[in-house]
């Protein structure tokens, strides 16, 4: 199957099924046969369409008379791989992006391929016109941002809502760019410069991160990036690919080699293996998940890293369990969350996630936090964290747990509120939240 139409049918298994885009790239690719630079095509496609859908509709409109949602989807889709081509990707010819629309066209919808090369021509001659967006033509600066960046405007207020307007405007664009490919060094097994050194044998750059000492940015990667899984390097278990974002929130619990500690939330492991990573694999990490398969993969990971403290458990956090009552020195809850603060690796969020998914997520939460401060032995520590900025999920859930218990204190992790937040602007992070509790003794 050509390239391009692999990629509009992933884009419709995405708006038309809900299909996770990671998962259905990961499966194309697994499935299938490409050269490394058509799988480099594919996957920019598919997530560049994604990232940018609502200023390709934009586009659009400017050139279809008729409601854009009235359209047949694959034709939409279709439409819209081509005008990304044709705007974001410079290496591409745009007649080529034209022809290839319009034979994809002739095997998913013949009878429209001649509107589609109509409004493709259409676009073409008239590229050089559209492609300069005036922010100054929209009267809420909010409402151009959400065209522009293809993000929601209910999106864009919680992130002015959380970082402010000056640093939300700097967040915004970066929230389309590619996040910086990081890994987390198991010290278990090997420090961070003799992997360095490993790694640039293979010709890959290594950047040392900024906010962990573990964490290094790759880049020039190759073939590396699309598989990692199968490198000597990664199945020696020398390292974790993992947000920093994601590093600061073991961090932040601070594990001591003694601890009992419960991750709640604990799938797909990455946070349980970094807190196993700083107690140098003593103590003991409990981790609880609700499904097995994902317990399974949080036991392969352990595996490959060498970990031998985890104990995995297939337990519903929602549901009490009495003999967990004050049975822990340390707790991370890194709970289920609307995944605002990761649109970046999962652009269909943005379209996808509705008011009542949010109430009820809200719900979980409660529930889990509640149990968390139960859960905790006196003097021990709780970190709440999510992938999120939406300020009901995360400080007012803080906030609500500070009221209705008065044991329990929040110890001050940052300057600018209850919690703290990182973000693009912070080393290239993920939008993460993370507040450190502490329980009167």
């Amino acid at each position: 199957m050509r390239i391009r139409e692999q990629a509009v049918k992933t884009l419709l298994r995405v708006g038309r099924e809900g299909a996770y885009s990671n998962l259905e790239t990961k499966k194309v690719l697994g499935e299938n046969y490409y050269k490394e630079e058509d799988r480099g095509l594919y996957l920019n496609i598919v997530y560049g369409t994604l990232q940018n859908k609502l200023y390709l509709d934009y586009l659009l409109k400017k050139h279809i008379k008729k409601d854009l949602n009235k359209l047949d989807p694959e034709v939409l889709e279709i439409l819209r791989v081509a005008v990304y081509q044709i705007y974001f990707l410079d290496k591409i010819p745009a007649y080529a992006a034209v022809n290839e629309s319009v034979e994809i066209a002739g095997s998913l919808k013949p009878k429209a391929r001649g509107f589609i090369n109509g409004v493709l021509r259409n676009i073409l001659r008239n590229k050089a016109e559209d492609e300069t967006f005036d922010f100054s033509s929209f009267s809420n600066e909010k409402e151009a941002l959400s065209i522009r960046y293809s993000i929601p405007v209910w999106i864009i207020h919680k992130y002015y809502e959380t970082f402010g307007a000056k640093k939300a405007e700097e967040i915004i664009p970066l929230l389309n760019e590619k996040p910086p490919f990081t890994i987390r060094v198991n010290t278990l097994k090997i420090d961070r410069d003799t992997l360095e050194g490993k790694l640039s044998d293979q010709g890959i750059c290594c950047e040392k991160g900024a906010l962990d000492g573990d964490a290094l940015h790759l880049s020039c990667l190759g073939s590396f990036e699309n598989q990692v899984q199968r490198d000597p390097l990664f199945t020696a278990g020398y390292f974790v690919v993992q947000d920093q974002g994601a590093m600061k929130a073991a961090r932040l619990l601070g594990p001591e080699k003694k601890d009992r500690v419960l991750d709640m939330c604990a799938a797909p492991g990455g946070k349980t293996t970094h807190l196993s990573q700083l107690m140098e694999n003593e103590g003991a990490v409990v981790a609880r998940d609700i499904f097995d398969s994902r317990l399974k993969l949080i036991e392969e990971t352990a595996g490959r890293l060498g970990i031998r403290n985890i104990e995995t458990q297939k337990t519903d956090g929602c549901i009490f369990r009495q003999e967990d009552q004050e049975a822990f020195d340390k707790i991370l809850l890194d709970a289920p969350c609307s995944g605002l603060g990761i649109i970046r690796r999962k652009p269909e969020i943005r379209y996808t996630i509705t008011k009542n998914v949010r109430k009820e997520l809200i719900r979980i939460q409660r529930q889990l936090l509640d149990h968390a401060v139960q859960y905790l032995k006196p003097g021990g520590t709780l970190v709440y964290c999510t992938c999120t900025v939406n300020s009901d999920e995360n400080e007012k859930q803080i906030e609500r747990v500070l009221k209705e218990y008065p044991f329990m204190s929040i110890e001050t992790v940052s300057e600018e509120g209850i919690g703290l937040h990182t973000s693009p602007l912070d080393d290239g992070c993920d939008c993460f939240f993370m507040a450190k509790l502490k329980k009167d003794c």
